[in-house]
Parts: structure tokens; sequence; C-alpha cells
């Protein structure tokens, strides 16, 4: 049996001072792209863009905080292109576009003849959300490898984030390979698989213990770069 040939591409890139990773995802058929949670200096991303004849068509946002966020405004200045991002999301951050495409979760995102769906994972922030394409999921500041995003900030909800964690690790197909917001673990990239086996954060069962662990323990007790936790 021939293999499936993939019908994109991710590109990833190292940004800024809170090690944000960038993602671009190309369609390979039509080179449209769309750059996920464009911040800091994105010279080095419009080069790429355009040393490769990419057709930037959207931007996807995982969610509103600052250093996911810096450079939208620098983008539109270039290009004339949609910004997704969840309904919840854009009333907590209440910024207003002309061009925003407001998904609910669930949506399919046509790139090219690349299918990207966004995931509603609340937790982070209101509208957290991770966007799956192919076997990749870009999980923003919900899913970390061997960690999870904050819900210490405003519109941080543990409870939410208990809920999201578990929704991904039931549904998602254990090879779905992860791509964080954040460098901050001694690994880049992880599976849902590994994650499930060493992220402390995918072993709790009990909503209250999760909640202390996240909001108490974990950041006095568990400095970065993250590494794995096995379940005791």
């Amino acid at each position: 049996m021939q293999p499936i040939k993939q019908s994109y591409t991710v590109k990833t890139f190292d940004v800024g001072p809170m090690q944000n990773l960038i993602y671009l995802i190309t369609d390979l058929e039509t080179r449209q792209t769309a750059i996920i949670d464009p911040a800091w200096d994105i010279s080095i991303v419009k080069d790429y863009i355009k040393n490769n004849e990419l057709i930037l068509k959207k931007i996807l946002l995982t969610h509103s905080h600052h250093d996911h966020i810096n450079s939208v405004d620098e983008i539109l200045k270039i290009y004339d292109i949609e910004i997704f991002l969840n309904n919840k999301e854009k009333d907590f951050w209440g910024k207003k576009y002309d061009n925003f495409v407001i998904n609910h979760g669930g949506d399919i995102i046509r790139l090219g003849s690349t299918n990207i769906k966004s995931i509603h994972t609340p937790g982070h922030t209101p509208g957290s959300t991770c966007y799956y394409v192919g076997n990749k999921l870009v999980a923003g500041d919900t899913l970390f490898v061997f960690g999870c995003g904050r819900c210490d900030l405003h519109g941080g909800n543990p409870e939410e984030m208990f809920n999201s964690l578990k929704n991904l690790k039931e549904t998602l197909d254990k090879d779905t390979i992860i791509l964080p917001g954040h460098d901050y673990s001694v690994k880049r990239e992880s599976t849902i698989k590994e994650q499930i086996t060493g992220n402390p954060f995918m072993h709790f069962e009990d909503l209250s213990k999760f909640v202390e662990y996240r909001m108490s323990i974990h950041d006095k007790t568990r400095p970065s770069p993250y590494d794995m936790v096995y379940k005791t």
C-alpha cells in the first residue's frame, strides 16, 4: 500500500523573550498559508513567506494574550487577510477587526485543499482554541509538552482546563503530534500517547486534585524545562 501523501506542511519559528512558537501551515497544492499566533519580531517569518512564494491567507489565533497576538497589526499592514478566533475569545479580548471570522469549536477551516479543525479548549482563557490539521495539534497555551497553560491569569479557569485536557486525551488519536505554543520542555514536540504517560496534568482523574496541583503545587515544585513525570 502506498503511503498517503501529506497535503500540507507545518513550519515552526522560535520568537520572542517568552519562548513562543509560531506556526505556518501551508497547503501544498495552492501554497495558501495560515499563520498561527503572530507575535514579536516576525521579520524571519515574512522573509520565509516571500522567499518560498507562499500566499498568506489567514491568521489563526489560539488565544488573545499579548505574547501571541502582538504582531497581528503588523501582518495586517502588509496582507489583507482574515483573522480566525473563538467567539468567547473575541468577547474576552474586546478587540474589533472588520476581518474577524468567528468559530465556535468544531468548525472546519479550509486552506486550499487542506482542512483545519478548530477545537475549543477553555482553561487558559475562555476561548482558547487548538487547531487540528492532519495528525498534528497546534495546542497554543492549552497543552505543553509535559505541561499545560496557567489558569491563574485573568480569564483562566482550572476546572475548564481539566475538562479540556480530558477531552483531548479521550478524543484524539494517540499518535497525534503536539505542537505547543511555547518551548518550555526538554523536547519541542510530543504525542498524545507520550503526554498521557508523562504529563502530570494528564494523570488526574479527580477534578479537585487537579485544581490543587495546577493552582497551588506545580509552579512551586517543578521548574522548566519540563521533563516526563510518570504516574504514581
